[in-house]
């Protein structure tokens, strides 16, 4: 079964855009995020803002995990590029014949992947990209996941533990954060959103027998999460990321929104190994070894591994690329995503030589052309 309406990104300099995935409805403008949420404080710190330009120049905003002082966890299309055109994923996570977009291209240099610490609007920036780990997958419709080591490390930064050893259940409760776009129109500040609910759960190495979604995702309904929330940690009872916001269907801020969530523990061999292994450090795991230490620990929680490559080497030293991709998700192997794409990222156009204070600009202009235009559309949705 192919999905009703394409899907695609659009870019428009000066305001905020997003790729969107088509759902049952229409798909409207009225974008919500961290849907009825609430401010984030210090103790998630350890949630990054990410800011990656692509080989276009556009600036696309998206959020990220850190899980080692020096290694961060999000979503694959927020550090590669993303053709923009419109694109349909089918229900075996493929894209249709007709599509245009949708085709990831070469990881995106990780000197242009940026992080910043705090909730605010306007941080310092803290961290640049080193060297990128990401799925093999060739399209948006499946398995959207990436590791980034830094070239530094941060430190006195929370640490967020992994949920490494077993996948999720249908009816677990978790916790969303994020920088999305919110009721009001803001995109940039940090929020948090308790009591999303695992409605179902895609096949993995731990659930053999899974819900008719994807495989390694699961997902959630309703109102959460929207554009600058990509690649932002679902979070379990114990403070652990097991899942990393990928793709919507529907409007953010519909009561019928399909959220979906990239798992992150069948990742674990192919993706966060090889990263821990240069970042020279364990990570903190749910229930127990290394992590232990609890949630949020800091940096001393976490002890480098002996034989670790040394962190925190220059972007040039230890770059990114298509070929530099860790493998998992054959496309033999892995039937992924119906009804699942687009990618959550906000995407003001800003220049690849700007300084931060230039992209807290553009960003900033960006929002209030974008809520200038909301007001006039609140009058009625339209079909995108």
């Amino acid at each position: 079964m192919k999905l009703g309406r394409a899907l695609g990104c659009s870019l428009l300099f000066g305001a905020v855009a997003a790729c969107g995935q088509a759902g049952p409805e229409p798909l409207g403008r009225e974008s919500q995020a961290i849907y009825n949420g609430y401010p984030s404080g210090v103790e998630d710190d350890g949630v990054l803002k990410l800011a990656s330009i692509n080989a276009s120049g556009v600036t696309n905003y998206c959020t990220g995990s850190l899980v080692a002082p020096n290694v961060v966890l999000t979503a694959r299309h927020c550090v590669a590029n993303l053709s923009e055109a419109p694109f349909t994923c089918t229900d075996a996570g493929e894209l249709t014949a007709d599509s245009k977009g949708g085709r990831f291209g070469a990881l995106i240099d990780p000197a242009e992947i940026k992080f910043y610490v705090g909730a605010a609007f306007s941080e310092p920036l803290a961290a640049l990209g080193a060297k990128i780990f990401a799925t093999q997958t060739p399209t948006i419709c499946r398995n959207d996941l990436a590791v980034v080591v830094l070239d530094r490390e941060l430190t006195d930064v929370p640490l967020l533990k992994i949920r490494i050893d077993r996948g999720n259940q249908r009816g677990e409760v978790l916790r969303a954060v994020g920088y999305g776009e919110t009721e009001d129109a803001m995109l940039g500040v940090r929020r948090a959103k308790d009591g999303l609910i695992v409605n179902k759960v895609g096949a993995s190495q731990f659930r053999p027998d899974g819900d008719p979604i994807p495989p390694r995702t699961f997902l959630t309904l309703g109102p959460a999460l929207c554009e600058g929330d990509s690649g932002g940690p679902a979070l379990t009872a114990d403070g652990a990321v097991t899942g990393v916001y990928s793709q919507l269907v529907g409007t953010c801020s519909s009561p019928s929104a399909r959220q979906y969530f990239t798992q992150v523990a069948p990742f674990a061999d192919e993706i966060l190994t090889p990263a821990f292994e240069l970042a020279g450090y364990q990570p903190l795991v749910e229930g127990g070894g290394t992590g232990e230490g609890g949630a949020g620990g800091d940096a001393s929680t976490i002890e480098p591994e002996s034989g670790g490559a040394e962190a925190g080497g220059a972007a040039s030293s230890a770059g990114g690329g298509e070929n530099s991709n860790a493998g998992t998700a054959d496309a033999a192997n892995t039937p992924p995503p119906p009804e699942k794409g687009g990618c959550r990222c906000a995407t003001p156009a800003t220049p690849r030589s700007g300084s931060v204070d230039r992209l807290a600009v553009a960003l900033m202009l960006g929002i209030v052309g974008y809520a200038v235009s909301r007001r006039r559309r609140r009058s009625g949705e339209r079909v995108a």
